[in-house]
């Protein structure tokens, strides 16, 4: 029985470790080429820099060409909300559903309430991962300028293990049958949390995710893997050029234990607030480029290309990001009027 505890342990290690190594580095969390661009995927206190809502639906493929690569669907969202007479709540935006509009500006002086959550559906080779996170942060003035805001999320994630593509050398193996015939999946509560500064130009944020830590653990059998904690740094800084120009470099630094460091080093070009063209270089060997707008009717799509310089460059395709996102502000006639100017977030 224990040489059998210690085979399955031994077994289930391996694949967690296949699992959570998707960028090649034992980092169980993906570096998103959109990351810059919205900084709520990784940090609570990111969402709300605005006053509208903002939804969110990501579609990302890892190592196309690669069976079974990692492949992740995520939708997030996040509004500013009113508690009592605290907080401002959604402004009227882009009453007049103009085509190829303007981003909404960065709101700041006053107190913002601001509500959010994440759902998430990730695969890799036999392994599942399906998350659901709620979220809430504050924003406060800083000064005349700047804002601060803190957030923390709070939610559950189950992994599991899909038997039809765990391939053994020996297929008759009674130990893995025997766990497979239980419950192979496992129930996490976790958190993350994030502070933020910001202004109409300027942002930084610093964020932690996978904050609790939890043991990989299937039908009782305690794992040596674990979920490590992720820690982020984005700071974005714009540069107005002319009317109709902007240029925003962006740098996006990932640490985990036992992993090197990442960071993305790149700059965005902005065309009147409304469509932009980014590149990034990425210090654990890969090249990315975005390009997306504002298209109609509040909604914006994107679409970023990562390739690998390092050595799975022989083996894959690259990497696909697509995301499709929607504004929404309140109702037309409302007593606030539209806030656009030259900000983004």
């Amino acid at each position: 029985m224990i040489k059998e505890m210690t085979y399955i342990r031994t077994l289930i290690a391996a694949l967690f470790f296949i699992f959570t190594c998707s960028e090649v580095e034992a980092q169980q969390e993906s570096h998103y080429i959109n990351i810059a661009n919205n900084p709520f995927l990784v940090n609570p206190a990111a969402g709300g820099l605005s006053d509208v809502m903002q939804l969110e639906l990501t579609s990302r493929s890892q190592w196309m060409g690669y069976g079974n690569g990692p492949r992740t669907m995520m939708l997030t969202g996040f509004s500013p909300i009113k508690i009592g007479s605290s907080g401002s709540g959604r402004n009227e935006f882009n009453i007049d559903d103009n085509t190829l509009f303007s981003s909404p500006q960065r709101s700041i002086g006053t107190i913002k309430h601001v509500v959010g959550g994440k759902a998430m559906h990730e695969s890799i080779g036999p392994f599942l991962k399906t998350t659901a996170q709620g979220s809430y942060s504050i924003h406060l003035p800083f000064s005349k300028s700047l804002n601060v805001s803190a957030g923390l999320g709070l939610g559950w994630s189950n992994l599991g293990i899909q038997e039809d593509r765990v391939v053994l050398f020996q297929a008759d193996d009674i130990s893995y049958a025997q766990f497979l015939g239980n419950t192979s999946s496992q129930n996490i509560l976790d958190a993350n949390a994030g502070i933020t500064i910001y202004g109409k130009n300027l942002f930084i944020g610093i964020s932690t995710t996978q904050l609790l830590k939890n043991t990989a653990e299937f039908n009782d059998v305690l794992t040596e893997s674990n979920f490590n904690r992720h820690y982020f740094f984005i700071a974005k800084y714009r540069f107005q050029m002319g009317d109709i120009m902007s240029l925003e470099p962006s740098a996006v630094g990932k640490m985990v234990m036992n992993s090197p460091f990442s960071a993305d080093i790149g700059v965005r070009a902005v065309y009147k607030n409304s469509a932009w063209l980014g590149i990034q270089y990425r210090t654990s060997n890969a090249i990315t480029a975005q390009v997306g707008a504002n298209i109609i009717k509040n909604i914006y799509v994107a679409y970023g290309y990562e390739y690998s310089t390092g050595t799975i460059r022989s083996v894959t395709n690259g990497t696909h990001e697509i995301q499709l996102g929607f504004y929404l502000g309140k109702n037309k006639g409302s007593e606030n009027t539209s806030k656009l100017d030259s900000g983004t977030e």
